[in-house]
């Protein structure tokens, strides 16, 4: 009986994630055409590097995707911000659910050792979009472990490697309210997914500082290009317009 059970919950499962919303491919061909001779792109089996070609470096972010959604659906507002001179990280995570590789970021520490060396020294922001924010908030809680290297005076936890967090569309639902951060929250006006009640209900978690900025027409589906998500409001925007805006308001947020 216990196999049976066992196996019907993953069957389940797997018909829950086989059903995601695939990447907007010709939005995100409009988006590279754009802006894409100003940045090179690596894809492995990992996630995709988007770094800036010819201009200096501002900081590292690196992006949880939103809950069932393809990754490459993202790679839009990665192509907007390494225009502005960010080297974007965007993880691929098994199922496309982020929750599943909370710790996404340790695996790519790992696997391209060198490379995180030589932007050791930059300032690095954790971000994502929806449940991918939440699971990237949940990651800055995680306790670090001796061995890898825990800062002296630090939190002691994986917090201490990121300058702040970036959420779309999204809250932590775990407290970050003691932790030296600085946060970002973006959201739009529209926006008929995201539970404003938790969302209201999140800010004792947020760090004394944190700053909340919100798109005018803006909607839960656009932080990413794939469509318009089911129970979505109404966009007073454009899918462009709000990526171009989020992109704008992320760069302003940390030039300040």
């Amino acid at each position: 009986m216990l196999v049976v059970i066992l196996l019907a919950a993953i069957v389940g499962f797997k018909i829950y994630t086989s059903n995601y919303y695939a990447a907007d491919e010709p939005s995100l061909e409009l988006v590279q055409e754009s802006v894409g001779k100003n940045v090179s792109c690596y894809t492995d089996n990992t996630g995709t590097v988007f770094l800036p070609k010819e201009q200096q470096v501002k900081a590292v972010i690196f992006f949880y995707p939103g809950g069932k959604v393809e990754y490459t659906a993202y790679s839009a507002l990665m192509y907007e911000l390494a225009d502005k001179g960010y080297i974007c990280v965007l993880p691929r995570m098994p199922e496309n659910l982020a929750f599943l590789r909370v710790d996404a970021m340790d695996a790519i520490q790992v696997n391209y050792a060198q490379e995180m060396t030589a932007v050791k020294n930059l300032d690095w922001y954790l971000a994502g979009h929806s449940l991918g924010g939440v699971a990237a908030a949940k990651y800055l809680t995680e306790e670090v472990t001796p061995d890898a290297g825990e800062q002296s005076g630090g939190t002691g936890t994986k917090a201490d490697t990121f300058k702040g967090l970036i959420l779309c569309a999204s809250y932590p639902a775990d407290d970050l309210s003691g932790l030296p951060l600085r946060f970002l929250s973006i959201r739009g006006s529209n926006d008929g997914v995201l539970n404003l009640k938790r969302y209201e209900e999140s800010r004792k978690f947020w760090p004394a500082d944190s700053t909340e900025k919100v798109i005018d027409g803006g909607i839960h589906s656009f932080f990413g290009c794939y469509g318009i998500q089911k129970g979505d409001g109404e966009p007073g925007i454009t899918n462009m317009e709000q990526l171009e805006t989020t992109a704008e308001m992320i760069d302003e947020w940390i030039g300040n």
